[in-house]
């Protein structure tokens, strides 16, 4: 089915920043990103060969995963605007970024959660490739963790649907 891959929704968006070997920052909203393992910690995302985000991790192996709150839903989908290489689109978009405790690219304030990682493999498909980092360091804001785990009430994350729809991530609900 063509359109299989919007029953899988919500899914969490995120800011993927990475540089290029010039230091340049890029910064690109993803939603096709999944955990792959805890231990050690991997995570994953998809996108095209085109893509800065592709270019710059072949040059230099690393790259940030923060996740999006509802707060900058603007500024996320500005940096999904398709800019010429070496624009910063956090910059453009109006976010602050702060230097990485290990990796070269910067992680987003405004995100109260940053995965800083480093390349741990590649699948290369057709048009696509998906890309796994080894997480080397965690960032979570104070209030954004409530008993070792995010607090969805607090973050709101911004959780995508399809196109420009979205859903808040505020509600919880246990077994």
């Amino acid at each position: 089915m063509k359109n299989a891959y919007k029953l899988l929704a919500p899914r969490p968006i995120v800011l993927i920043t990475t540089v290029d070997r010039k230091g340049r920052i890029n910064a690109a909203p993803m939603s096709w990103v999944t955990p792959v393992e805890s231990e050690p910690p991997i995570v994953a995302f998809s996108t095209s060969y085109e893509s800065d985000t592709y270019r710059n991790i072949c040059e230099t192996e690393e790259f940030v995963l923060n996740l999006v709150p509802e707060s900058i839903k603007k500024q996320m989908y500005l940096c999904s605007k398709s800019l010429p290489r070496g624009v910063n689109e956090l910059e453009t978009a109006g976010l602050k970024w702060e230097s990485s405790d290990v990796v070269k690219p910067p992680h987003v304030v405004e995100c109260p959660v940053n995965l800083e990682c480093k390349l741990d493999w590649m699948h290369k498909g057709p048009e696509y490739v998906v890309i796994a980092g080894k997480v080397v360091s965690a960032h979570a804001s104070k209030d954004a963790i409530k008993k070792g785990m995010l607090d969805p009430e607090v973050v709101k994350p911004l959780l995508h649907v399809s196109g420009k729809t979205f859903v808040v991530g505020g509600r919880t609900t246990s077994l």
